[in-house]
């Protein structure tokens, strides 16, 4: 017996089809292959529908599932926020997590992200930019979004940084990292509590990245 969410609470899985019928009756749950994927078509907005395909991991709604557009509609470009295999950039798994408070839950993925996502490329098609923060793929995209909460872009300074958060060494007297010479309840104290609240396992994700992203570089030291 696999270890799926559906398998493990019998009711989740009829729980999920009757929010679909509800709410989004032209998408439909399968298991395929003892994976639990959501196909069919998605309104972005009125009379603007993609084709879609969501697949669900083993533990949602604990972790954000992968998300494709299945029409051809959207090139497979990462400067459209597409990977090589169709799926979407929705995000880095930390911003995704922050940003929805790790509810990870079905209903709410279709409506803020990837709805996001879609209103995000309908208006590209139109001629018009790409609405949203335009992170760069891989570490220096991580590396961005923690400057915006952290104040500082430095790799180096933001892994080890992280580091002392997970080891419960981070306090609010500490020098902020930005470098103002600020501490850092009275600096940058609303971006490193939401850090704060990341599960441990979203952080060193990041921490992984950014050195990656360091070893990768011709002038790392």
């Amino acid at each position: 017996m696999s270890d799926a969410w559906f398998e493990r609470d019998a009711d989740a899985l009829p729980a999920l089809e009757a929010m679909l019928r509800a709410r989004y009756p032209t998408l439909h749950a399968f298991v395929v292959d003892g994976v639990c994927r959501v196909r069919g078509g998605f309104e972005a907005v009125p009379g603007d529908i993609y084709g879609i395909e969501v697949g669900l991991p083993s533990n949602y709604p604990a972790s954000a599932p992968s998300v494709w557009e299945t029409e051809g509609r959207i090139p497979r470009e990462l400067d459209r926020h597409v990977y090589p295999d169709g799926s979407l950039c929705l995000g880095t798994p930390l911003s995704l997590w922050l940003a929805l408070d790790g509810d990870f839950g079905l209903d709410r993925m279709l409506d803020i992200p990837i709805r996001n996502f879609l209103i995000g490329n309908s208006l590209v098609e139109k001629g018009e930019p790409w609405p949203y923060d335009d992170y760069p793929h891989g570490p220096d995209g991580i590396v961005e979004h923690l400057e915006e909460l952290v104040g500082t872009g430095d790799g180096l300074k933001l892994g080890r940084f992280l580091l002392n958060m997970m080891g419960g060494k981070v306090r609010g007297h500490w020098p902020c990292p930005c470098g103002s010479g600020e501490i850092i309840r009275r600096c940058h104290r609303e971006g490193i509590e939401m850090l704060r609240r990341a599960p441990r396992g979203y952080l060193m994700h990041a921490v992984e990245s950014i050195l990656k992203g360091l070893e990768q570089k011709p002038d790392a030291a």
